[in-house]
């Protein structure tokens, strides 16, 4: 072992034990591999309602929240409602077309359709990260969203 990965060694070791990474995370980490597909479009989060000042302060507690995934072609707008424990999702395709959209989480998913003008609706979404996989209905690639924790 030469001086620089005994070094690393030791660091490793400190941050392990000063902070660790909780094993959820590392869970999460390593499944996320399985569960991304390199055949798929990536549409980036452009827009979150949590993350705008503006709304914030003016936004009622418990209130929906709006996200909007954007990709080549293809914007994804969702509003995210609190329903108990569970999340609702409403969601909207722009430009409008039918399409297949899959709602993956953690330990499961939810397959729903969207209208001729883009909508779909999803419920009993457990909180937490959540990535959404639309297959539209002329298209050859799917486009799957960014993991946002919801």
């Amino acid at each position: 072992m030469t001086i620089d990965q005994a070094l690393l060694a030791q660091l490793r070791s400190a941050f392990e034990s000063a902070d660790p990474v909780p094993p959820e995370a590392v869970a999460i980490a390593r499944s996320s591999l399985s569960w991304r597909d390199p055949d798929t479009a990536l549409a980036d989060l452009i827009a979150d309602s949590l993350m705008d000042a503006a709304q914030v302060r003016t936004r009622r507690a418990g209130g929906p929240r709006l996200l909007t995934f954007e990709a080549a072609g293809l914007v994804i707008e969702v509003e995210v409602a609190e329903d108990g424990e569970s999340r609702r999702l409403l969601g909207q395709l722009v430009p409008p077309s039918r399409a297949e959209v899959v709602v993956t989480w953690p330990n499961g998913q939810i397959s729903v359709n969207a209208d001729e003008i883009g909508r779909f609706s999803a419920s009993d979404i457990p909180a937490g990260q959540v990535s959404l996989t639309c297959t539209l209905e002329d298209a050859t690639v799917p486009v799957t969203t960014s993991w946002v924790n919801i």
